[in-house]
């Protein structure tokens, strides 16, 4: 399994803006993916409450995913891969659909 890092999505960022577009050859057809933003507040392992936003790619590309559910489970990975930085009280704020990217 690959995983893309911060680095990763970087270069294919930079890659992708620097390309043109027949140098580009897609054999997988059309791959369409959910953006959305998800605003919550949580407590660090050291007691302070802060707010954080993340943003979620999905195969949904509808705005009617339950994005409360996919923010706990997100919060599950993150705690199980990040024993010494655990966040908790988690209360999901908001979530809105921007759009969905066609590639």
């Amino acid at each position: 399994m690959i995983k893309i890092n911060g680095y990763n999505l970087k270069k294919i960022q930079d890659t992708l803006n620097n390309i043109h577009p027949k140098q580009l050859i897609n054999e997988v057809g059309s791959v369409s993916f959910g953006l959305y933003q998800v605003k919550y507040k949580y407590t660090t392992n050291r007691g302070n409450r802060r707010e954080g936003e993340k943003y979620f790619l999905l195969k949904e590309i509808h705005p009617q995913v339950n994005m409360e559910e996919k923010l706990e489970k997100w919060v599950l990975d993150y705690n199980n891969e990040n024993k010494h930085r655990q966040i908790s009280n988690v209360e999901f704020l908001d979530s809105r659909y921007l759009g969905f990217l066609d590639l």
